[in-house]
């Protein structure tokens, strides 16, 4: 279906071949169904779901029977201003803070508008948080890339704009930074952690929010260190670099990381129902 939408676009200064979204109509998008990408994950779902809207997206939220904060990433920005253009002038970020300020989001980091309806807006290019500043005060975080790697909006690799003159000028729009996490603590050959370039005094002098990207409970992800143990991985990450928050592909396992960890309270479990949950969570692995 829609071979012949295929094509080759400049992207980040390589030439990219492939199917972009706005190539297509909504209608068409939701002809199509979704499909996990890594072959090594659970494949029993793939071609059974749309693909969502951000406005579908965010109505998961709001329909949850809690306060469910939400993340998006205004995605390759500067790609598709050049590829589509809006009525009046405006941009792909003026169409993402329209959906939410419709929604009713906005208010600056923990003020009781933004508790209501938690939010942080995430990007890799610094000129798209720099733009929607003027737009929203919702909480912004920039994200960056390998320090090799050029951004897609200043021809500037991480590296130089991870520089304390650029922090220092960017930090007046961002209230975090959403780092690869290879770059805070790099590696040998994807196996063994280095000691870490970044210490947790510098980050949170420079910024209120750490919240690095993207941990994973395969084996193929998980360095060598942490004996393929995702629960060590965390361990590290949260009490020894002390970051504020997990990019994560496996929220149920960071979630029983948390619960395992936090202090009991009055109306937590008793020590024998957390033993059962435990024993009923490990016991898959006990079979295997």
């Amino acid at each position: 279906m829609f071979a012949d939408r295929k094509r080759t676009y400049e992207v980040q200064g390589f030439n990219i071949t492939g199917f972009f979204t706005f190539d297509f109509t909504l209608k068409e998008l939701k002809k199509l169904r979704t499909k996990q990408r890594y072959s090594f994950r659970d494949q029993q779902y793939n071609g059974k779901y749309p693909i969502i809207t951000f406005e579908e997206f965010i109505t998961i939220a709001r329909d949850a029977p809690r306060v469910v904060s939400i993340y998006p990433e205004i995605k390759n920005s500067v790609l598709i201003n050049q590829h589509v253009k809006w009525p009046g002038g405006k941009r792909f970020e003026d169409k993402v803070v329209e959906t939410l300020k419709k929604y009713g989001y906005g208010g600056s980091y923990l003020s009781k508008k933004w508790l209501k309806r938690p939010l942080f807006i995430q990007s890799f290019a610094p000129s798209s948080l720099v733009y929607i500043s003027n737009l929203i005060d919702s909480p912004k975080v920039l994200l960056i890339d390998d320090v090799t790697v050029l951004t897609e909006d200043t021809n500037q690799t991480y590296a130089e704009i991870t520089s304390d003159v650029y922090f220092n000028y960017i930090k007046q729009y961002v209230v975090g930074i959403g780092p690869w996490k290879d770059t805070v603590v790099p590696v040998i050959t994807i196996t063994y952690k280095l000691p870490q370039i970044w210490s947790k005094e510098l980050m949170h002098i420079i910024y209120r929010s750490v919240h690095p990207y993207t941990y994973r409970n395969e084996n193929e992800f998980l360095h060598l260190n942490f004996s393929q143990d995702p629960y060590k991985e965390y361990e590290y990450w949260i009490n020894e670099i002390g970051v504020d928050g997990l990019f994560n592909d496996f929220t149920g396992s960071l979630h029983n990381y948390q619960e395992w960890t936090s202090p009991l309270s009055e109306t937590s479990k008793s020590p024998r129902q957390l033993l059962s949950q435990i024993a009923s969570l490990v016991l898959p692995y006990a079979k295997a």
